[in-house]
């Protein structure tokens, strides 16, 4: 789960340094401080915001480039990403699942959606929105040990085993884990 919220984190940084608003400034950005008109605006603040790990007030901008664009699979992609690490998972479920359903190409809101469903234990739709990752990235080694174990917490071992044998040709480090799971919860 960790390794998630960092490649994630990493994406938001490098997507601000791409187009300018991690520039270094004086003052943090706050909500309000300045007056937004652009969805883009909004959409910018809340990346920096991410950035700084401020992850109310950068779901406030997302929410605000939302309104402003609500048929952006990008904005509701980050809003959800925000809420999650704010730890409102319910809220970010219902905002990853609009940007899925706005883009179901989007393989970070299925990523996205596949982690918060682990973390608040419904593991089934956890294993279909990994499924559905899959079938938009095939190979993805996250995807596939999500996968396994999920399939272990619905005490399916040997699905479990199955996704096991497919990351260990992909990733044999990541591999090892879930076959370290898979034994422990033999036990």
């Amino acid at each position: 789960m960790k390794h998630r919220k960092g490649t994630y984190l990493a994406l938001l940084i490098v997507t601000g340094f791409a187009t300018g608003a991690l520039a270094p400034t004086g003052e943090p950005l706050r909500i309000g401080s300045e007056e937004y008109f652009e969805a883009d605006d909004w959409f910018e603040a809340g990346v920096e915001l991410n950035g700084d790990r401020n992850y109310p007030e950068a779901a406030e901008a997302f929410s605000r480039s939302i309104a402003l664009e609500p048929y952006n699979a990008l904005s509701w992609l980050n809003l959800g990403t925000a809420q999650a690490l704010a730890g409102d998972y319910p809220h970010a479920i219902d905002s990853l699942k609009k940007s899925v359903e706005l883009d179901p190409s989007l393989a970070l809101a299925v990523s996205n959606l596949g982690e918060v469903y682990f973390r608040v234990d419904r593991y089934e739709e956890a294993a279909t929105a990994y499924k559905d990752l899959l079938s938009l990235w095939p190979g993805n080694a996250n995807a596939l040990y999500k996968l396994g174990l999920s399939h272990l917490m619905l005490n399916d071992a040997g699905k479990a085993q199955a996704e096991y044998l497919l990351l260990k040709i992909i990733d044999p480090e990541l591999a090892e884990k879930l076959h370290r799971a898979i034994i422990q919860g033999a036990k």
